[in-house]
């Protein structure tokens, strides 16, 4: 699979892959206490009687788009959505977290807006900021770099290795581009096929954070995908069954990305298409867990799980991918 406009952009899916498992690799000799090492959305590591969940990530170039617009504040929700929204696909729910904040220079409105997003994205996903780093650093940084570490505490692990065939795929709607693709982003803009003053609110919103529909349901469910870098590529983290979807039509953002000049195909295998989060559920449960979830946010009966093998997608356009 190979992303040909993101490659162009910079950015080299397959390679990034190559350094995870590499990495993954060496990074196993340290365990002793692991339950979930790397590879999953979150490790997770036994302490005593309690499974703690921990993720760390960033916001990527996008905090070259929000410099450039002058929209700063959505990037500190960000930074904290990619965090929780990751450990929930362990089962855990987030407690805390630390942000590494880097700057170019000294940056006194950058620093307030920032700041002012992760209390923001904290106070949504009931969470607690207890530290962390700011550095200026300027023969390394340009404009500003934003991370967080958050853990969580898990009471029953989600690996999705009890998803079976028969299981429902339902689809949480996602606020926009959330916090991946922006390399790509950033290139069309630059190249002038789109404009940015006309379209920077939709490309700067901020990434949905799912923490409170998804805790409401976490005892129904089999298994969590949040859908972010390699989008529906992620959910072979979950699950070797073959998963047929059927997508619903994207947010005009997607199809103005499209029309700039990306592929349809390459959309599904960059961006996460108006779905920021998956979830697995049996028969079961599907109609309770979909009552409680559109309390907050909607959902999407995407598709089954099936025997075999593969991910099928079933575009917006009726075009049909595997991936």
């Amino acid at each position: 699979m190979v992303s040909e406009e993101y490659s162009k952009a910079g950015v080299d899916l397959g390679k990034l892959r190559k350094y995870h498992e590499t990495i993954s690799n060496i990074i196993s000799l340290t365990y002793k206490n692991t339950l979930i090492g790397a590879g999953h959305y979150s490790g997770v590591i036994r302490i005593g009687n309690l499974n703690v969940a921990i993720h760390t990530d960033g916001v990527g170039t996008k905090t070259l788009l929000a410099l450039r617009a002058g929209i700063i504040k959505p990037v500190g929700i960000d930074c904290v959505a990619m965090n929780v929204n990751d450990l929930l696909c362990v089962g855990a729910r987030p407690i805390a977290l630390v942000d590494y904040l880097a700057l170019e220079k000294p940056m006194d409105e950058i620093v307030n807006e920032v700041i002012s997003g992760l209390v923001e994205g904290a106070i949504e996903s009931n969470v607690e900021i207890v530290g962390g780093e700011t550095a200026i650093m300027p023969d390394v940084i340009k404009g500003f770099d934003l991370s967080c570490t958050a853990i969580g505490i898990v009471e029953k692990l989600k690996t999705g290795s009890d998803i079976r065939p028969g299981d429902y795929i339902l689809g949480l709607a996602s606020n926009g581009i959330h916090a991946n693709g922006y390399s790509l982003v950033r290139k069309l803009i630059n190249e002038g096929k789109i404009r940015l003053d006309e379209y920077k609110e939709e490309l700067l919103a901020p990434t949905k954070i799912y923490v409170k529909p998804v805790l409401e349901v976490m005892d129904m469910v089999k298994g969590i995908a949040h859908i972010t870098g390699g989008a529906f590529t992620k959910l072979k983290r979950l699950t070797s069954y073959r998963l047929i979807l059927n997508m619903p039509e994207p947010p005009e953002v997607f199809k103005l990305i499209e029309k700039a000049g990306v592929p349809h195909e390459e959309m599904y295998k960059v961006f996460n298409m108006g779905i920021g989060m998956i979830l697995f559920v049996s028969e079961e449960f599907v109609n309770e867990v979909k009552s409680k979830l559109e309390k907050y946010v909607n959902v999407y009966e995407l598709g089954r799980v099936y025997e075999g093998q593969g991910i099928v997608i079933r575009t917006y356009k009726n075009v049909i991918l595997n991936l």
